[in-house]
């Protein structure tokens, strides 16, 4: 009986230590600070920014044909901004908006933001 409670003991400090290894190293995912990128740098060359967090800053609009919301340049340029609460998005159509969270890209959806935040800006 004293040996399993013993062996229990070590199993549960294992688990802790590790899980809190990986916070420790992962920061949670919203500890780091934002990288500053602009739209037209996150369209023109997703690689150099994939997986890292970051704020950019643009007109917000809704495309009816994709059913997505954009963050997009004077230009044309955009990036989907992908889930953020539907309702809060609504209501910045149209405005400018700084977007931070997490870059992504892939073939099937572009360019996109797991968004954190989004904020009219100032």
């Amino acid at each position: 009986m004293g040996r399993l409670l013993i062996y229990l003991c070590i199993l549960v400090l294992a688990v802790f230590v590790l899980s809190a290894a990986f916070l420790l190293q992962t920061g949670g995912g919203t500890s780091s600070a934002a990288m500053p990128v602009s739209v037209h740098d996150l369209s023109v060359a997703p690689r150099d920014h994939a997986e890292e967090r970051v704020a950019t800053t643009g007109v917000l609009r809704f495309l009816h044909e994709p059913g997505d919301h954009f963050v997009v340049t004077a230009d044309g340029l955009g990036v989907i901004v992908r889930g953020y609460d539907e309702q809060a998005l609504r209501a910045l159509d149209g405005q400018t908006v700084t977007v931070t969270g997490r870059f992504g890209f892939d073939k099937e959806t572009g360019t996109y933001i797991d968004a954190e935040s989004v904020t009219a800006a100032q």
